[in-house]
């Protein structure tokens, strides 16, 4: 389970919600999706895109935000050019988007993540 799924799913229970309960909460915010979706996010397997729309569905059922969450380890990406990169990496393998991050670490002269 990443961390991310451990956090939401530590504040869903602290909330006393289940899955069932989430689902019907999203769904009263126009948000439909199937329980498997759902339980998916608790449990790990989702992976880590998300519609910006039902994520901010999902923290404001769980009366939370993003950093609280990601405790400050996820960063939204809103220039148009690393945004139109994210979107391309998605339709790449795990593979091959390490590849692609290893040539970029290669042109970049390095393995940091500095700017």
């Amino acid at each position: 389970m990443s961390k991310i799924s451990a956090n939401l799913t530590a504040r869903r229970d602290a909330l006393g919600l289940k899955n069932d309960d989430v689902l019907a909460e999203l769904s009263r915010r126009g948000i439909e999706r199937a329980y498997s979706t759902v339980a998916s996010w608790f449990n790990g397997t989702r992976g880590s895109r998300w519609d910006m729309e039902e994520l901010k569905a999902l923290l404001d059922v769980l009366q939370t935000d993003l950093d609280s969450i990601t405790e400050g380890q996820v960063e939204l990406v809103e220039e148009k050019l690393p945004a139109a990169t994210a979107r391309e990496m998605r339709g790449l393998s795990d593979e091959q988007q390490q590849a692609v991050l290893a040539m970029v670490r290669a042109m970049r002269g390095g393995s940091g993540t500095s700017k």
